[in-house]
């Protein structure tokens, strides 16, 4: 299996929002409470499964800890969350990722009362130092995420691209993001969801990273209510190569497919193996290399 060095497959001219690449949805809640969890595995482990979009949210803990959390829920500090992740990059320098960090979103309770998060950026920077070393490794070389190619990123001797809407951290950047999400259909069953949301591609374009999400969101007023992560993702499994063959089916959608997001992603290796399968559709693997590529995705 290629699947830590996936990249390597891949022509250096492709651009990375044209590029399809397996996401982490909540990346850093292993370990968190049954209906906050979303990943049963570090950031590390889930590098070998081929994911390269972390979505990392951030608030403080009551020790003044800058600290990973889904919600009110919070996980392990920024710094334990991306150990390991040092050592991934320099053992496989074909490989780009994309580290989108910010405070969790504030959240509306009742009446006029909302839930804050917040995350000292200066903390933030110093645990991003411990672990990946921005200063080295992060690229910041460009105005519009949408002109940038793996080769760019690589050519510069960088390894990832630190996305942050306010570029509140140190060599972050304000990447176009378009994350759609309807309550009622990421609320829906999982045979319905399969089958509604693929029209977000064509409802939601966007020039910038596309993060399609495959997972439903738990919520009251909706159909699958409050669930945990774990229950819906078992029951989604079933339908997620629906999601992909409709992706591949439809060249609006194939063109569009960019980081394909998950909860769960190492389970098992069928997420990324499927939505990197469309990397050949694409035509962005390397054409001498696309035997070597399509054998070494195969999970089973």
């Amino acid at each position: 299996m290629i699947f830590n060095d996936w990249m390597s497959f891949i022509k250096p001219g492709v651009r990375i929002n044209r590029l399809a690449i397996p996401g982490a949805h909540n990346a850093c809640t292993a370990g968190m409470s049954r209906q906050a969890c979303c990943q049963n595995d570090t950031v590390a482990v889930q590098l070998a499964y081929g994911v390269r979009h972390f979505c990392i949210r951030l608030d403080t803990d009551r020790k003044g800890n800058v600290v990973c959390c889904h919600g009110i829920s919070k996980g392990q500090t920024l710094t334990e969350a991306l150990c390991g992740v040092k050592e991934f990059m320099d053992e496989n320098p074909s490989e780009v990722l994309l580290l989108d960090v910010r405070e969790y979103y504030d959240q509306k309770l009742f009446g006029p009362l909302v839930m804050t998060y917040r995350a000292d950026p200066e903390k933030v920077n110093e645990a991003l130092a411990r672990t990946v070393m921005p200063e080295k490794y992060a690229y910041t070389d460009f105005t519009e995420i949408g002109s940038v190619s793996i080769g760019d990123v690589l050519d510069a001797g960088k390894r990832f691209i630190l996305m942050n809407e306010k570029e509140e951290y140190a060599y972050s950047k304000k990447t176009d993001i378009n994350l759609p999400w309807e309550k009622k259909v990421n609320g829906s069953q999982a045979y319905k969801f399969t089958r509604e949301t693929l029209r977000f591609f064509d409802d939601y374009p966007s020039e910038g990273i596309y993060i399609f999400q495959t997972q439903q969101t738990p919520n009251l007023g909706t159909e699958i209510g409050i669930k945990s992560p774990i229950k819906l993702d078992e029951s989604l499994r079933g339908h997620f190569d629906y999601l992909i063959e409709g992706i591949r089916s439809e060249p609006r959608y194939l063109e569009r497919a960019n980081v394909i997001a998950g909860d769960f992603m190492t389970e098992s290796y069928m997420k990324s193996s499927l939505i990197l399968s469309l990397n050949l559709d694409k035509d962005a693997v390397i054409t001498e290399k696309r035997g070597e590529y399509a054998e070494g995705i195969k999970w089973n």
